[in-house]
């Protein structure tokens, strides 16, 4: 294992030479061993630490130097090698800016009240399933032909395409698995070029002529464990570990995945997500994720 801190952002704020030496002066004064350097011009800096065991006090003092700022402090050890064999990434406020089912439910009319559901499923304040069932069972005889549409108006987060056409081409098996269901996650998939897509499929009926939801989740339904159980059985068909895997997701159901990561990625996550993560980016687009294993782009 590589012992890093990671000092990062993606907006205007740039991470000049001042807050660099800043940085190397706390380091030095600690009779800590490093070398650092910068991945991306004012917006990506690594510190490879000689030492395996930062205290509280160290970190503490590097983060106030950044607490007013737009800026992303990761102190993580990676396990060698440090560019993993797999990405495996949820959909909804990580890849894409929407919730997808949320998005539906705004246009069926009943936004709000699916909404404070998703909200407190992702806080881990709900079941997972619980919340799915409840939420569809509100969204009986909706028409599918309503979510064609509205995939089209679904937005990606910065970075999304870069990091799964980089690392596709470092040969990486790319992977996307959500609690969403199969109408968005395949078209979003397919955008993006994702090898894999795991999701939850709606069950269907007919009503005036037209194919509905008839308020009912096709078995089994992909809740909190599945994501790791799903990567797990990649793992076992590749003859690879957890720590050839990169992972990034927002909300409680990521939990159990990202904490097995070898790198788990809280993406602009709910804090049970970030207490649990290797990684937490608040200011950081997906493009990191390339950054944290070594990648220019």
């Amino acid at each position: 294992m590589t012992y890093y801190l990671f000092i990062s952002n993606s907006s205007n704020f740039n991470i000049d030479n001042n807050l660099i030496n800043q940085i190397n002066s706390i380091l030095h004064n600690q009779n800590i061993q490093f070398s650092n350097r910068e991945i991306r011009k004012n917006d990506f800096h690594e510190w490879n630490l000689k030492d395996n065991i930062i205290n509280d006090f160290i970190k503490n003092k590097i983060k106030n130097i950044f607490k007013n700022s737009p800026i992303d402090i990761n102190f993580l050890n990676i396990t060698y090698p440090r560019k993993k064999k797999i990405l495996v990434c949820d959909m909804d406020s990580t890849i894409i800016k929407e919730e997808s089912l949320d998005e539906i439910a705004e246009d069926a009319g009943i936004g709000r009240e699916i909404k404070n559901i998703t909200k407190k499923a992702m806080r881990g304040e709900l079941d997972f399933k619980e919340a799915l069932l409840k939420r569809i069972k509100l969204l009986n005889n909706y028409p599918l032909e309503n979510i064609f549409r509205l995939n089209h108006r679904i937005r990606l987060n910065d970075g999304a395409k870069e990091l799964v056409k980089k690392m596709k081409a470092e040969s990486c098996i790319t992977i996307l698995i959500s609690g969403g269901f199969s109408p968005s996650v395949s078209f979003v998939a397919k955008k993006i070029g994702f090898d894999y897509y795991h999701c939850n499929n709606f069950l269907y009926k007919k009503k005036d002529g037209r194919i509905v939801l008839n308020g009912y989740v096709q078995n089994p339904i992909l809740d909190k464990n599945s994501k790791l159980n799903i990567t797990n059985s990649y793992l076992k068909k590749l003859n690879f570990k957890l720590d050839d895997v990169i992972s990034v997701g927002d909300g409680a159901n990521d939990i159990n995945l990202i904490k097995h990561s070898d790198i788990g990625v809280s993406y602009k996550g709910k804090q049970i997500l970030n207490n649990q993560a290797d990684v937490v980016f608040n200011h950081t687009n997906l493009k990191g994720i390339l950054y944290l294993q070594d990648y220019k782009i």
